[in-house]
């Protein structure tokens, strides 16, 4: 098919299409949220319990040739799929090859020509062109995915697709520090060393942990403010304590029927890294005090003060 064709084509198409994206703070419940979506009949199955892609943190990482940064892009897209993505996207690859030898950041985040970067490397028409092949891998059924980091690319994610709901998971700033801590402990026991760099975003400062939560928080209340219609705030503590309410709203904003989480049955590779994965959402007690200082928990408690009352 003619390249400008086959453009016109994927636009179509993503104006159709109504995927969800389920973003916010890693440790805060995406994992969790993204079993349940994809659980529902009316989404495209999955053999992997999470899949992240960040093809919208780091989309040149879709024009590459196979390796470990695109691994769970590829698991997306279908491993035996990626050459045939890239042959229908050699222009987008060539055009951005020849930006990268004039001396154009690939990186467009937090970059002061965020906007001209997005355009000028076309960015949206090579994540249409990602999500349309792996729709046809994952047997064209509504899309679902989930990468926490995509909180930062709201704009990007509903100007590629229009129709596009973003679940956005929050939860108690003390839980998601814990849990970081928690984790961290759990992939140095599976053998990783303290400064293996796949581990380093478990290894934050509570402080910095906390600037980051702040920025994630004024974050989340400019896109209710801007575009209350495509984001909903998902508390974990909401989705753990009445996960039946819970799941009837949220499945009621992004337009499926409510089916009871006991009831729906498909097959998951269980995760021994997190247990309760493996379930229907439950409530989760968590004793801040076997991860956390006191000095730490009475920071928390502080900094939490100017924070939505949706972190819970």
């Amino acid at each position: 098919m003619d390249f400008q064709l086959y453009k016109k084509m994927l636009k179509e198409w993503a104006y159709e299409q109504e995927p969800v994206f389920i973003v916010g703070p890693e440790r805060s419940g995406t994992s969790l949220l993204f079993q349940q979506v994809s659980n529902h009949p009316k989404f495209c199955d999955f053999s992997h319990a999470t899949v992240e892609t960040f093809c919208f943190v780091k989309p040149w990482l879709l024009l590459e040739p196979a390796g470990p940064e695109n691994y769970e892009m590829r698991v997306y897209l279908g491993q035996k799929n990626l050459k045939v993505f890239q042959d229908s996207i050699v222009p987008l690859i060539e055009r951005n090859k020849m930006l990268s030898l004039e001396g154009m950041s690939r990186q467009y985040l937090n970059h002061p020509k965020r906007e001209e970067i997005w355009f000028e490397r076309r960015y949206k028409h090579i994540n249409r062109a990602f999500f349309y092949s792996s729709w046809k891998h994952l047997g064209e059924k509504r899309l679902v995915e989930k990468t926490p980091a995509h909180i930062r690319c709201a704009n990007e994610i509903l100007e590629t697709f229009p129709k596009a709901k973003l679940l956005i998971c929050t939860r108690s700033p003390g839980e998601i520090i814990a849990s970081h801590k928690k984790r961290y402990k759990k992939e140095i026991e599976l053998g990783k060393s303290a400064n293996d760099p796949s581990i380093a975003w478990l290894a934050h400062s509570t402080e910095d942990y906390m600037k980051y939560l702040n920025s994630i928080n004024n974050n989340i209340n400019t896109l209710l403010d801007e575009m209350p219609e495509s984001v909903k705030v998902v508390p974990y503590g909401d989705l753990t304590t009445s996960p039946d309410n819970t799941l009837e709203n949220v499945y009621q904003f992004i337009g499926v029927d409510y089916i009871d989480p006991n009831n729906m049955t498909r097959s998951r590779n269980e995760q021994a890294w997190d247990p309760l994965l493996n379930k229907a959402p439950q409530k989760n007690e968590v004793d801040l005090t076997e991860e956390l200082s006191n000095d730490e928990i009475d920071f928390i408690k502080v900094k939490s003060q100017t924070l939505s009352n949706f972190w819970r």
